[in-house]
């Protein structure tokens, strides 16, 4: 559905009635998907000289004048913590559809959920600072705790604050890619000055733009990134041997390759065909393409083989010095309730001095220890009135340690609920602070529903017994 409104788009008109016909036909307007409304919102201008009596036009029209709407209040409510960036002193690069409208390109009204921002690994410590004493939130309702340890190894993370304000921080703007000291220098090196919402900030140079447009495109459900690098070949300049070199440095040559193929051959957007000849000479090793290939279907649609061929490709890739997405286990523990069979067999140490009454966070002191133990925790809460997700975030002496989640809710609401926890302790615990906290399943927009709000938000608890096993 998203190619025949690409192709509504960005074809020739007689092309593009057919294709906007077809889709109509196949489609219930009541039963659209998110990334249809996206490419509807550039469509609905062209469609008063394609189908200028289909009755549906005034609803598209509603559609793209909210979403417009919403893009242009995201952007608004992003502008400050750029400013706040800036006053920190910490370099950014915006990209993708901010990059869009920094540059005057975003043509057609073009929708963007969030601001992309890229900054310098190193960096990303600090700009998460920021982002909390600005009173942003992260999307899933993490601690920054727990963030600033999960830094090292996340490429990216949601942040949010007020009804519309989003931004996607990023350490990397590729979501798999091989690690180029010499090709990162570059990107910020050429990277140029613009001004998004009122704010300094600088936006890739044109081919390493379209690069990363191209970079993502296999892996997005949306159609934005053909609608955004149409839009840049027709009012910039590419240096495309760069792009077939940069491409083959990082190790994305097919993800490339097949998208420029698409754009041209389909969409009939002016890619030169030397391009396309410069790509398709790259050899291109197994663990690329297989990586290439087990993520064209989105996450939530892989089948078992795909799922296989993924895990598989990234253990090739990691040992030829690719950063792929990792599991954040590999940074911190991340545990579920379970039995506690250390303590049913005696062979655990409790713990003095919990607190008492319950609430969202709790503290207290490990005791003096001369081995590495684990720490047990029985953590009691009311029963929510619907199943839910529960998690929990710990600290140590302010350093985030572990993630524990848990399901409960639904029959006997109110009535106690008890989880027992087990988690390893690292070097150094001997004596020091822990700090449980209860935190909502995912950002809480200012104006969710009461009864959203008791889907979502942290729950107060107590410690039962924490006890060294």
């Amino acid at each position: 559905m998203v190619d025949l409104l690409l192709r509504a788009n960005l074809c020739g008109e007689a092309e593009a009635l057919a294709a906007w016909q077809s889709w109509c036909r196949v489609r219930d307007f009541d039963d659209i998907a998110w990334p249809e409304m996206r490419l509807l919102v550039p469509l609905a201008p062209r469609l008063h000289r394609l189908d200028p009596a289909n009755p549906v036009l005034p609803r598209v029209d509603g559609i793209a004048k909210h979403l417009w709407t919403s893009t242009q209040l995201a952007l608004f409510q992003s502008g400050p913590i750029l400013a706040a960036l800036n006053r920190a002193g910490i370099p950014f690069v915006v990209f993708k559809g901010a990059a869009q409208y920094a540059e005057g390109l975003a043509r057609g009204r073009r929708i963007m959920g969030d601001v992309d921002l890229l900054v310098h690994r190193g960096k990303a410590v600090a700009a998460l600072d920021v982002l909390e004493a600005e009173g942003w939130q992260a999307s899933n309702g993490e601690s920054f705790d727990l963030l600033r340890e999960l830094a090292r190894i996340r490429l990216s993370g949601n942040f949010r604050k007020g009804t519309h304000g989003e931004v996607d921080l990023h350490i990397s703007p590729f979501h798999f890619a091989r690690l180029d000291f010499e090709l990162d220098e570059s990107f910020w090196g050429l990277a140029q000055p613009a001004m998004l919402a009122g704010q300094s900030v600088r936006v890739p140079d044109p081919t390493d733009s379209i690069l990363l447009l191209l970079a993502h495109s296999t892996t997005s459900e949306s159609g934005d990134w053909a609608m955004d690098i149409a839009a840049r070949l027709t009012a910039q300049p590419i240096d495309w041997p760069a792009l077939s070199n940069r491409a083959a440095r990082r190790g994305i040559v097919p993800a490339c390759l097949s998208s420029l193929r698409y754009l041209r051959e389909e969409l009939g957007v002016p890619v030169p065909e030397e391009a396309l000849a410069r790509l398709a000479a790259v050899r291109v090793p197994l663990g690329e393409r297989l990586k290439a290939w087990s993520n064209i279907r989105d996450r939530a649609e892989r089948g078992l083989v795909e799922k296989a061929a993924n895990r598989v490709a990234d253990r090739m890739l990691r040992k030829r010095g690719f950063s792929v997405v990792v599991k954040d286990r590999r940074a911190i523990f991340v545990g579920r309730s379970r039995l506690p069979i250390l303590r049913l067999i005696g062979k655990a140490t409790p713990l003095s001095g919990l607190p008492q009454d319950a609430g969202l966070e709790q503290r207290f002191r490990l005791a003096s220890m001369d081995r590495d133990r684990r720490l047990l925790l029985r953590l009691a809460f009311p029963r929510p009135a619907m199943s839910r997700r529960i998690f929990f975030d710990v600290t140590m002496d302010g350093v985030g340690i572990a993630r524990l989640r848990s399901r409960a809710g639904g029959e006997r609401t109110g009535t106690p609920v008890e989880r027992t926890f087990s988690l390893p302790l690292p070097r150094g615990a001997s004596g020091a602070e822990v700090v449980i906290r209860a935190r909502p399943v995912r950002f809480i927009p200012p104006d969710e529903p009461p009864e959203g709000r008791a889907a979502l938000a942290a729950i107060e608890f107590r410690i039962c017994e924490a006890v060294l096993a």
